[in-house]
């Protein structure tokens, strides 16, 4: 296993954790780490590995940008929500596809992607409050399995840097339902107590 990989397991890993437990508590600090953790994948996809170091550097610069970001956009986090949500769904939808019929689909997935985070995250505010926890849970479980796919590849799913495809192994999709039902059901217990609470 590479150095490269395992500093990109760790850190992916460690925000889906944290997205999948505070994903309602402290989402404007969920969103920082999404931020963070979109813009360190991707760097860390689309640079070449020709310098673990600078490329590790350059991923924790471009993941600080995206934390930054998100992180200001507070006043529209219900459309970010929505985006996240949509794009999660999508990416389950097109893995559970690539799953049961084998493949990927490449560019077309992306284009289905981004149009699923675009038409849940203009809807996000109309969905209430409840978008928050769901959204959090989604993203949370699948940020996990694709860091465990980084440090255990031929356990965890396809050795790709796809999250579609990684999802699309069994065990991979089977990890991420399991995570998100119990993030979700977590946070709405922890929303309904704070609500008690607070009256």
């Amino acid at each position: 296993m590479e150095g490269a990989s395992v500093i990109w397991g760790l850190v992916i890993l460690a925000a889906g954790v944290f997205v999948s437990v505070y994903g309602s508590l402290l989402f404007r600090f969920v969103l920082a780490v999404v931020g963070f953790a979109i813009g360190f994948y991707a760097t860390m996809t689309l640079l070449p590995a020709t310098n673990t170091a600078l490329q590790v550097l350059i991923a924790l610069i471009v993941g600080g940008i995206g934390a930054a970001v998100l992180y200001s956009l507070f006043r529209i986090s219900l459309h970010i929500a929505g985006a996240l949500l949509g794009a999660v769904i999508v990416m389950a939808v097109l893995s559970l596809i690539g799953w049961v019929g084998g493949g990927s689909m490449g560019v077309v997935s992306w284009i289905l992607v981004l149009a699923g985070a675009g038409v849940v995250g203009f809807l996000g505010n109309r969905l209430g409050n409840a978008i928050i926890p769901l959204a959090t849970a989604l993203t949370g479980a699948a940020l996990v399995v694709l860091g465990f796919s980084k440090l255990f590849a031929p356990n965890v799913g396809a050795a790709s840097n796809d999250p579609i495809a990684v999802l699309s192994g069994g065990f991979g999709f089977v990890l991420f339902l399991v995570l998100a039902i119990i993030s979700a059901l977590a946070q709405f217990q922890i929303t309904d107590l704070r609500r008690r609470l607070l009256r």
